[in-house]
């Protein structure tokens, strides 16, 4: 795993970049991976890249604004500047007009990719995504400072989330293929909040629900085996083109 600096307009951005091949080809696929809250880039595995037959494949995952070594401030509205200038300089410097894009998003991280997906409307023949536990944030942030003190007081921050971050508006402007792993567990972002999100997502999508996890638990290999084939339908989906709209899968 190699580390970058990342100049952007905006701040210096920290990655972790993992190839599994040498020289100055492009990859078949680039993966750009926004972690959640608790993630770093530092501890970016293979995943998803590792569920594919050999494929010539760059990942590459970043620390936001405000977290690892990344300048800035940790705020919603720098993270969407910053995961604009994140896909505009890891795609120009690495994406050939053969190369199959992937946003991966996990909680949090999610918003970032919805963002990018819905901002630079990416080829949906060559682009998908992979989002983990999507979290509708207003109902989110709601709901964690529910049980504290002047719960009230949380409205005016909900009222200014900044469009660029709100998932609800995002999500019915996104055309693309997508895979979704949902926590069946989930306590903070619950099952039923991420299917409300679903309900606008404008693309066609597989779903895994993975049974008996929380938001952060662990997949088995009862869980990989039915995610691995859901990567393999995302790949033929971008890597071929060779399959036609489908219907969401709810």
């Amino acid at each position: 795993m190699e580390r970058v600096m990342l100049p952007c307009e905006s701040d210096a951005i920290e990655c972790f970049v993992q190839q599994n091949y040498n020289g100055s080809e492009r990859p078949e696929l680039l993966v750009l991976k926004f972690p959640g809250t608790a993630g770093r880039a530092e501890r970016s595995t293979a995943f998803p890249t590792s569920m594919l037959e050999s494929k010539r494949s760059a990942i590459w995952t970043w620390n936001p604004p405000g977290y690892g070594a990344s300048s800035g401030q940790a705020s919603l509205s720098s993270m969407a500047c910053a995961a604009s200038d994140f896909w505009t300089a890891v795609t120009q410097r690495q994406a050939g007009p053969e190369t199959s894009i992937w946003l991966c998003g996990n909680s949090l991280g999610c918003a970032s990719v919805l963002h990018i997906a819905a901002t630079h409307a990416p080829d949906p023949s060559r682009t998908g995504l992979i989002l983990r536990n999507p979290p509708p944030l207003r109902r989110v942030i709601k709901r964690a400072a529910k049980p504290y003190p002047h719960f009230g007081l949380i409205n005016p921050v909900v009222a200014d989330l900044c469009d660029s971050m709100d998932t609800m508006k995002t999500a019915g402007k996104v055309n693309l293929p997508a895979v979704i792993l949902q926590s069946e567990l989930d306590t903070l972002v619950p099952i039923d909040f991420q299917n409300e999100m679903l309900e606008q997502y404008g693309g066609p999508f597989r779903k895994v629900v993975m049974r008996g996890l929380d938001h952060d638990g662990l997949a088995t290999e009862h869980h990989e085996s039915q995610i691995g084939e859901s990567i393999r339908w995302l790949w033929k989906y971008t890597g071929h083109g060779n399959i036609l709209d489908q219907p969401k899968n709810k």
